[in-house]
């Protein structure tokens, strides 16, 4: 650990090192899976758990963690952290996870699904998890499937305890663990009838790393904005090994006023960092949406206005949106729909995973309308990670 202190930061030094805003981690294992496909072999992953719970309970919590990481053979940290305040938690995560060089660069989290329904409070603490890394010079991404990520009200925990006791039991033998526990299945109770719960335990089994079946589609990255090439450089990593390596990889870019001198100067520039592409779509952002879409937008966000007789809706604690958004960034707004209706066009049928480069976040932005721009691109789409670097390069050139 100190003999990587004396390596100097540079590009070609680079790795994705993940702060996971997982909870425990066999609460959301779709977001752990998801998490352990970019770093597996390359990088660092630490499950970040926030709670309201003693200090005291940091040991049982943990032990459980890794032995659940363990079965599935997914090499993580878990770290904990307990505080009434969910913001004042995720702060001291990102200020504490790690150690040296062996530091988070990103956060990655889930998208808060529930933004809608959710007390507005909610809403802030989550954007401002986003401020927070930016601040501390991280990169974001963000998961976006539609079914969400917590089965904790599925989870059998007795069965849980008594699974990892037994490979905790196989660990000091000298049975091959990598056999046994090549695919461990998720400790579920067996009368489960909520579909909403079945639906994202599904999810989560798709993305089981150490199953034999390969995901099937393209990989379609939307690289919209210079953020260092953190948003190129993580699907290529993905598709490098495990259940996205059948998968493609279909570019899209901006076009510009010339699509073809776009086209040709993004293969040469892939080409420079040795990055093969099934294809290279260069794509027309100017052109304004349809009024279909952006009656679409409008109906979305409708009963979130700031108007009356909204204003019960403020007083309740819910989020709401302001008009001064909408006259604000109507410009940003309309690209971002008309970037919706070129998702659906491209990426809708044959993409397995999209990828995109996050908008930011603005200060005078209300959280809950950054949160419908966000919906609004993964709203009805395959499973998506919005990504923002930090300006920082992550990608070398090879001349």
């Amino acid at each position: 650990m100190l003999h990587l202190l004396k390596i100097e930061d540079h590009v070609k030094n680079f790795r994705p090192q993940i702060l996971l805003l997982s909870g425990l981690p066999c609460t959301r294992p779709a977001l752990v899976y998801v998490a352990n496909s970019i770093t597996r072999g390359a990088g660092l992953l630490v499950c970040g758990h926030v709670s309201g719970k003693s200090v005291k309970e940091r040991g049982i919590m943990s032990q459980e963690s890794y032995r659940w990481l363990r079965r599935r053979k997914i090499r993580a940290f878990y770290d904990f952290v307990a505080t009434k305040s969910t913001a004042e938690g995720i702060r001291a995560l990102i200020q504490t996870s790690g150690l040296g060089k062996m530091r988070p660069n990103i956060i990655m989290m889930g998208f808060l699904n529930s933004w809608r329904t959710c007390n507005e409070s909610t809403v802030e603490e989550y954007v401002g998890a986003i401020h927070e890394a930016f601040d501390a010079n991280l990169g974001v991404i963000i998961l976006c499937i539609k079914e969400g990520f917590d089965i904790s009200n599925a989870i059998n925990f007795e069965k849980l305890v008594l699974e990892n006791a037994d490979e905790s039991r196989t660990m000091e033998s000298t049975v091959d663990i990598s056999a046994v526990h090549a695919a461990a299945p998720l400790e579920v109770r067996n009368d489960i009838t909520d579909p909403i719960l079945l639906e994202r335990i599904a999810a989560a089994q798709r993305f089981l790393p150490a199953k034999k079946k390969h995901m099937a589609g393209h990989i379609s990255i939307w690289w919209l904005y210079d953020d260092g090439g953190l948003t190129i450089l993580i699907p290529y990593l993905m598709a490098q090994r495990g259940i996205w390596s059948h998968c493609p990889i279909k570019l899209y870019c901006l076009a510009g006023k010339d699509p073809v001198a776009a086209q040709n100067e993004m293969l040469s520039l892939l080409a420079k960092f040795r990055i093969t592409v099934q294809e290279v779509i260069p794509i027309d952002l100017d052109t304004p949406p349809s009024p279909l879409s952006v009656t679409w937008f409008h109906d979305m966000i409708g009963v979130l206005r700031d108007r009356e007789p909204m204003p019960k809706r403020k007083m309740s604690g819910l989020p709401v949106i302001k008009d001064s958004d909408l006259f604000d960034f109507g410009h940003r707004t309309l690209r971002q729909i008309r970037l919706r209706e070129l998702l659906l066009e491209h990426s809708k049928a044959d993409s397995c995973l999209n990828v995109v480069t996050m908008p930011l976040p603005k200060t005078s932005q209300s959280s809950t309308f950054f949160l419908s721009v966000l919906h609004s691109l993964t709203d009805s789409l395959p499973p998506t990670l919005l990504i923002r670097g930090s300006q920082e390069n992550v990608l070398t050139y090879y001349c």
